[in-house]
């Protein structure tokens, strides 16, 4: 550092006296009226902050950071429509600065790469400012308005990291899928969770903490702290290669938060498409069975809603892309007669498969329903909740396939392999009587009515209270006893997910 002239010295000592107070765990209160000119004091050339000079290399720093990330699009919207500094004010660096250093030196721990929060240069850039260790190469204006801006992207980043996620997945899935080893760009969603996402009055809050001395309160508030986060975090410690890929993958998944979230509930239905397991859970017990999944050239979509109702011994109202299946077979009465396929035209009128054509089929104009009974493609029962994709759970006429270890063979739908046990698990107390009914319906509903007892069939029971159900997908799942259990990416998600987060990883 050159040598100082002696008005300088006083400067000196004025600021280093400030600095240290900054170092103190003092509370800040909040100073929105601030303004860097209260600095234009300082006239010593090295030592003097320009209210005009930060602002504009601020500016520029905004300009030259491109990244296309929320946090990233924050911190340039806050600097360049003029909002005021968070990290710095009259006495110098806050100390609130040290507390997200404190947190940031600790990502490596988390799977994250430092270099993304670009510590090293903000840990500089506080020595200087604290050892106001400056000079023609470090000059003070230009250390200050690039530590101000590092530490507020790298807050905003991790913050909004742990608390939503550092990858959308709407995004990441919903554009390009995987089918075979091929990635193509889709039309469809197939990620249709409802999650949390970061928005203005959370990063209004996160500038809040600091102007009031709570960053570090505030950024353990923000830390996922799910049974299966902690078991894949504690995972993370000895993985290596690929299996650390899927471990950092899961990770990530961990961080999603749902706008409805499986903790808010004593009682839900959860299906893992990955591991092809459906968990019916209370506080008391859960019980597990064996799925079928969509391929994955027809994946089941994930979502999460609400079952409202079941329905015994359904019709198969056959979706188009399935029809368009077989649309080559109009004409032919024997194929629809074995398979009890009605078609009926736009008017809703039964019409004979002999007349139909291909070209009829393919125009969107007809439907073909399957009739309930046997071989139905539904089984006999359907559990119906709200959502785009025409997709439920339910039982099937084709229960070997429940034998195989890859059970991804519906096209999008969720088989169940006890139907039964779900359906009583859904029943709220005072339905438990119709547990009875439901398996009589089951075996004799769709038998000629003069052989059967009619006052105990169910058409449609509803569900009451409507039972959560989410359709999710882990390939590191934990287990009761919160051991990880490892399961086949069958979609391809892991990989379309690493590609997005790799950057952001170690």
């Amino acid at each position: 550092m050159r040598k100082l002239p002696n008005l300088s010295y006083i400067i000196f000592a004025f600021f280093l006296l400030a600095f240290l107070a900054a170092c103190q765990d003092v509370q800040h209160a909040d100073t929105p009226d601030v303004e860097l000119s209260d600095f234009d004091i300082l006239k010593d050339d090295g030592f003097a902050l320009s209210s005009r000079q930060i602002k504009d290399k601020i500016a520029s720093l905004c300009k030259k950071s491109t990244e296309a990330d929320i946090a990233n699009a924050t911190t340039r919207r806050h600097y360049l429509n003029g909002e005021g500094l968070i990290w710095i004010d009259r006495l110098g660096v806050k100390s609130q600065a040290d507390s997200l250093v404190a947190f940031l030196d600790k990502v490596e721990e988390q799977g994250l790469n430092k270099g993304v929060f670009r510590i090293d240069q903000i840990k500089d850039d506080l020595k200087r400012a604290k050892n106001l260790d400056f000079d023609e190469k470090h000059k003070i204006n230009d250390v200050m308005s690039r530590l101000e801006f590092n530490l507020t992207k790298a807050y905003f980043r991790y913050a909004a990291g742990q608390r939503f996620g550092f990858v959308n997945p709407l995004t990441a899935l919903n554009k390009i899928q995987l089918v075979g080893k091929d990635t193509v760009k889709v039309k469809s969603k197939v990620f249709d969770l409802q999650l949390q996402q970061p928005n203005a009055e959370f990063f209004n809050l996160a500038i809040h903490k600091v102007r009031n001395d709570s960053v570090a309160d505030f950024l353990r508030s923000v830390q996922p702290k799910s049974r299966l986060y902690t078991a894949l975090l504690r995972e993370l410690g000895t993985a290596k290669g690929d299996y650390r890929q899927k471990v950092q993958v899961n990770l990530e998944r961990a961080r999603w938060r749902l706008k409805d979230p499986v903790e808010k509930h004593d009682k839900y239905v959860f299906v893992n498409v990955a591991e092809q397991m459906l968990y019916a859970v209370t506080p008391d017990s859960t019980m597990v069975m064996k799925v079928c999944c969509g391929t994955v050239g027809n994946k089941t979509p994930l979502l999460n809603s609400y079952i409202k109702k079941m329905e015994l011994n359904p019709v198969w109202r056959m979706p188009y892309s399935i029809i368009k299946g077989i649309a080559g077979r109009a004409g032919s009465s024997s194929y629809f007669g074995r398979r009890r396929y009605n078609i009926y035209d736009g008017s809703g009128r039964k019409v004979d498969p002999s007349k139909v054509t291909r070209q009829q089929l393919l125009s969107g104009r007809y439907s073909v329903v399957q009739s309930s009974g046997a071989g139905n493609s539904l089984g006999k029962i359907i559990f119906r909740f709200d959502n785009p994709y025409a997709v439920y759970l339910h039982h099937t006429s084709s229960p070997w396939v429940f034998k195989q270890q890859n059970r991804c063979v519906s096209h999008g739908c969720v088989r169940v392999e006890r139907p039964l046990d779900l359906a009583v698990f859904l029943l709220d107390e005072g339905q438990k009587d119709k547990a009875s009914d439901i398996k009589y319906s089951m075996d004799h509903g769709t038998e000629s009515k003069d052989s059967i007892d009619t006052t105990r069939v169910i058409k449609n029971l509803p569900v009451q209270p409507q039972i959560p159900v989410y359709l999710d997908y882990f390939t590191l799942y934990a287990d009761a006893n919160n051991r990880l259990r490892e399961f086949h990416d069958v979609y391809g998600f892991d990989k379309l997910l690493y590609t997005q987060l790799e950057p952001l990883v170690r």
